[in-house]
């Protein structure tokens, strides 16, 4: 009899053991779900502002080409105008006039 009391004892002081072990990896398992947590907010953030970026970069893109198209136009209006001012000149020259 005293050896089963004493069996029982030991079990009861192991099982003990085992929930203040399982309550300490319960606490780590917790701590460790709130940072698994806090990393995904901050990696959604970062997603967030990837995708402002991405944004800003395609808008700029877009202006840059209508930049370039406008300066092709400008090009090609200054183009105009000095063939223009050429045979202008070229006139006044056919009249006798020097420049």
């Amino acid at each position: 009899m005293e050896f089963i009391l004493q069996q029982q004892a030991q079990l009861a002081a192991s099982a003990q053991k085992h929930d203040e072990q399982l309550a300490r990896l319960e606490a780590v398992v917790q701590k460790h779900d709130e940072h698994l947590a806090r990393l995904e907010a901050s990696v959604q953030k970062h997603d967030d502002q990837i995708a402002a970026v991405t944004d800003h970069v395609g808008r700029l893109a877009q202006a840059e080409i209508r930049l370039v198209e406008r300066v092709d136009k400008l090009g090609a209006r200054m183009d105009q105008f000095f063939e223009r001012m050429d045979r202008f000149i070229q006139g006044l020259e056919g009249d006798g006039h020097k420049t």
